[in-house]
Protein backbone atom coordinates (compact mmCIF):
# COMPACT_ATOMS: atom_id res chain seq x y z
CA UNK A 1 0.00 0.00 0.00
CA UNK A 2 2.46 2.62 1.60
CA UNK A 3 6.09 2.09 0.17
CA UNK A 4 7.10 3.70 4.09
CA UNK A 5 6.27 5.20 7.24
CA UNK A 6 7.05 8.89 5.97
CA UNK A 7 4.72 8.28 3.05
CA UNK A 8 1.90 7.37 5.30
CA UNK A 9 2.99 10.47 7.44
CA UNK A 10 2.71 12.99 4.35
CA UNK A 11 -0.92 11.91 4.02
CA UNK A 12 -2.26 11.94 7.38
CA UNK A 13 -0.73 15.54 7.65
CA UNK A 14 -2.39 16.21 4.29
CA UNK A 15 -5.60 15.04 5.61
CA UNK A 16 -5.52 16.73 8.80
CA UNK A 17 -5.05 19.79 6.93
CA UNK A 18 -7.71 19.25 5.41
CA UNK A 19 -10.13 18.28 7.87
CA UNK A 20 -9.18 21.59 10.01
CA UNK A 21 -9.97 23.39 6.97
CA UNK A 22 -13.49 22.15 6.57
CA UNK A 23 -14.10 22.14 10.03
CA UNK A 24 -13.46 25.97 9.62
CA UNK A 25 -15.89 26.34 7.52
CA UNK A 26 -18.32 24.52 8.96
CA UNK A 27 -17.80 26.96 11.99
CA UNK A 28 -18.69 29.83 9.92
CA UNK A 29 -21.06 28.62 7.86
CA UNK A 30 -23.20 27.44 11.57
CA UNK A 31 -21.88 30.53 13.32
CA UNK A 32 -23.83 32.50 10.32
CA UNK A 33 -26.86 30.33 10.15
CA UNK A 34 -27.20 31.02 13.68
CA UNK A 35 -27.12 34.92 13.74
CA UNK A 36 -29.43 35.10 11.00
CA UNK A 37 -32.08 32.74 12.98
CA UNK A 38 -31.71 34.88 16.11
CA UNK A 39 -32.41 37.81 13.27
CA UNK A 40 -35.45 36.24 11.96
CA UNK A 41 -36.32 34.57 16.32
CA UNK A 42 -36.36 38.69 17.03
CA UNK A 43 -38.52 39.72 14.40
CA UNK A 44 -40.90 37.37 14.14
CA UNK A 45 -43.95 36.80 16.87
CA UNK A 46 -45.88 34.24 17.49
CA UNK A 47 -49.34 33.88 19.19
CA UNK A 48 -49.07 32.15 22.16
CA UNK A 49 -50.03 28.66 22.55
CA UNK A 50 -51.84 29.21 25.82
CA UNK A 51 -54.75 32.00 26.69
CA UNK A 52 -56.02 32.71 30.30
CA UNK A 53 -59.24 34.69 30.19
CA UNK A 54 -59.48 34.15 34.24
CA UNK A 55 -58.22 35.92 36.85
CA UNK A 56 -56.18 33.25 38.30
CA UNK A 57 -52.28 33.51 38.31
CA UNK A 58 -50.69 30.30 37.05
CA UNK A 59 -46.80 28.74 37.95
CA UNK A 60 -43.66 28.99 34.80
CA UNK A 61 -43.97 25.48 35.06
CA UNK A 62 -47.36 25.36 34.89
CA UNK A 63 -47.98 27.39 31.65
CA UNK A 64 -45.05 25.33 30.66
CA UNK A 65 -46.86 22.13 30.67
CA UNK A 66 -50.01 23.68 29.27
CA UNK A 67 -48.21 25.07 26.37
CA UNK A 68 -47.18 21.26 25.84
CA UNK A 69 -50.52 20.93 24.75
CA UNK A 70 -53.57 18.68 24.47
CA UNK A 71 -52.16 15.86 22.72
CA UNK A 72 -49.08 15.53 24.59
CA UNK A 73 -48.17 12.28 25.44
CA UNK A 74 -46.43 12.16 29.08
CA UNK A 75 -43.50 9.26 29.08
CA UNK A 76 -44.26 6.48 31.21
CA UNK A 77 -41.84 5.10 34.35
CA UNK A 78 -39.41 3.23 32.94
CA UNK A 79 -40.76 0.07 34.93
CA UNK A 80 -44.17 0.32 34.35
CA UNK A 81 -43.30 0.69 30.37
CA UNK A 82 -40.80 -2.79 30.80
CA UNK A 83 -43.96 -4.23 32.73
CA UNK A 84 -45.90 -3.39 29.76
CA UNK A 85 -43.49 -4.55 27.32
CA UNK A 86 -43.02 -8.32 28.54
CA UNK A 87 -46.62 -8.69 29.14
CA UNK A 88 -47.06 -7.57 25.18
CA UNK A 89 -44.31 -9.18 23.91
CA UNK A 90 -45.49 -12.74 26.10
CA UNK A 91 -49.22 -12.70 24.53
CA UNK A 92 -47.58 -12.54 21.07
CA UNK A 93 -44.87 -14.98 21.55
CA UNK A 94 -47.95 -17.22 22.66
CA UNK A 95 -49.30 -16.87 19.19
CA UNK A 96 -46.43 -18.51 17.39
CA UNK A 97 -45.82 -22.58 16.99
CA UNK A 98 -44.77 -23.90 20.45
CA UNK A 99 -41.74 -25.22 19.20
CA UNK A 100 -40.28 -21.93 18.50
CA UNK A 101 -41.65 -19.80 21.70
CA UNK A 102 -38.58 -20.36 23.84
CA UNK A 103 -36.18 -19.18 21.04
CA UNK A 104 -38.42 -16.20 20.89
CA UNK A 105 -38.74 -15.91 24.09
CA UNK A 106 -34.94 -15.60 24.79
CA UNK A 107 -34.21 -13.01 21.94
CA UNK A 108 -36.95 -10.98 23.58
CA UNK A 109 -35.30 -11.10 27.14
CA UNK A 110 -32.05 -10.07 25.38
CA UNK A 111 -33.80 -7.40 23.92
CA UNK A 112 -35.22 -6.32 26.88
CA UNK A 113 -32.34 -6.50 28.82
CA UNK A 114 -30.61 -4.30 26.50
CA UNK A 115 -33.39 -1.86 26.54
CA UNK A 116 -33.21 -1.56 30.57
CA UNK A 117 -29.37 -1.29 30.60
CA UNK A 118 -29.11 1.54 27.45
CA UNK A 119 -32.31 3.35 28.43
CA UNK A 120 -31.18 7.00 30.75
CA UNK A 121 -33.46 7.27 33.73
CA UNK A 122 -35.93 10.51 33.12
CA UNK A 123 -36.89 11.52 35.63
CA UNK A 124 -39.13 14.76 34.08
CA UNK A 125 -41.96 12.67 33.62
CA UNK A 126 -42.42 12.81 37.56
CA UNK A 127 -42.61 16.67 36.82
CA UNK A 128 -45.02 17.15 34.69
CA UNK A 129 -47.46 14.58 35.93
CA UNK A 130 -46.94 16.83 39.45
CA UNK A 131 -47.64 19.55 37.58
CA UNK A 132 -51.04 18.00 35.56
CA UNK A 133 -51.99 16.89 38.97
CA UNK A 134 -51.43 20.16 40.44
CA UNK A 135 -53.43 22.26 37.73
CA UNK A 136 -56.44 19.63 38.11
CA UNK A 137 -56.80 20.53 41.54
CA UNK A 138 -56.78 24.46 40.60
CA UNK A 139 -59.13 23.95 37.90
CA UNK A 140 -61.50 22.24 40.38
CA UNK A 141 -61.29 24.61 43.53
CA UNK A 142 -61.81 27.47 40.93
CA UNK A 143 -64.46 26.11 38.63
CA UNK A 144 -62.72 26.50 35.63
CA UNK A 145 -62.52 24.60 32.55
CA UNK A 146 -59.73 24.30 29.44
CA UNK A 147 -60.82 24.52 26.20
CA UNK A 148 -59.43 24.44 22.35
CA UNK A 149 -59.67 28.02 20.52
CA UNK A 150 -61.73 27.46 17.43
CA UNK A 151 -59.23 28.82 14.98
CA UNK A 152 -55.97 28.17 16.58
CA UNK A 153 -53.68 25.52 18.28
CA UNK A 154 -54.24 27.52 21.36
CA UNK A 155 -55.39 26.25 24.55
CA UNK A 156 -57.69 28.38 26.49
CA UNK A 157 -58.34 28.98 29.93
CA UNK A 158 -62.04 29.99 31.00
CA UNK A 159 -64.57 30.43 34.03
CA UNK A 160 -66.83 27.42 34.28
Amino acid sequence: MWQNIQEYEQICRLMDNLYQKLNIKLDALTNQTSAKLDNNKNSSKFQSRLINLTNIKFTKEQIQTLSLGPNCAIEQELKQYISELIIDTESAIRHLEPQIQNAYRYLAAKQIKHIMTTNRYNILYKRYQYNINELKKMLQNNNLTIVKADKSKAIVIINF
